[in-house]
């Protein structure tokens, strides 16, 4: 499974971090970062909320 976080066109709103069920992300230096991808439970919620399209994960075309 891969996610992805183009990291030009995150803002850190955090917007992934609140939505995700599992607790895949964390803000990092004001950018989210997918940092427990084996919880990841393939909902797409965080490629659906994310404003600015910066996540891409293989699992949500």
């Amino acid at each position: 499974m891969l996610i992805e976080v183009d990291s030009e066109k995150c803002e850190g709103c955090g917007d992934c971090v609140d939505v995700c069920p599992s607790a895949v992300f964390e803000l990092i230096d004001g950018k989210s970062n997918p940092v427990n991808v084996d919880e990841c439970v393939e909902c797409c919620s965080c490629v659906e909320t994310c404003p600015n399209g910066a996540i891409t994960h293989d699992s949500c075309a």
